[in-house]
């Protein structure tokens, strides 16, 4: 054998392994609209998200994105079971006024995957639903 044969066979190896671990990532993303001009009611939600997601060993709290204008915004979450980590969050978005007619977007696999199937769901602030 020569070098250049096992430095190819080593390279498809690792190839190989990355593609079957990010088929089996899931993800959650939450779209919503935040209006308003400071972070700090954000971060808060964030860090009971990122509690909540350690505490429960469902996945990682990822992040999120936030436009400029403090308009549209996504959070960020992925681990095994995308089901299982969007009924561990539901309830504390469900707390947040600005999470009101927010989708959750279910995608059972990674983005590199163009055949994983997605599902939405909408979230409503859970005060309004009382009435």
């Amino acid at each position: 054998m020569n070098l250049f044969g096992f430095f190819q066979r080593k390279k498809k190896k690792a190839t190989n392994e990355n593609i079957t671990h990010m088929d089996e990532n899931h993800l959650v993303v939450i779209q919503f609209f935040y209006g308003i001009e400071d972070l700090n009611e954000l971060h808060e939600l964030e860090k009971q998200l990122d509690s909540n997601i350690k505490d429960s060993e469902l996945g990682k709290y990822e992040g999120h994105d936030i436009s400029m204008d403090f308009g549209d915004g996504y959070l960020y979450f992925n681990g095994k079971n995308a089901d299982q980590i969007f009924q561990s969050i539901k309830p504390i978005l469900e707390q947040h006024y600005f999470m009101d007619k927010s989708v959750a977007t279910l995608r059972f696999g990674s983005f590199e995957n163009p055949a994983a199937e997605e599902r939405d769901f909408l979230i409503r602030f859970s005060k309004l639903q009382e009435n």
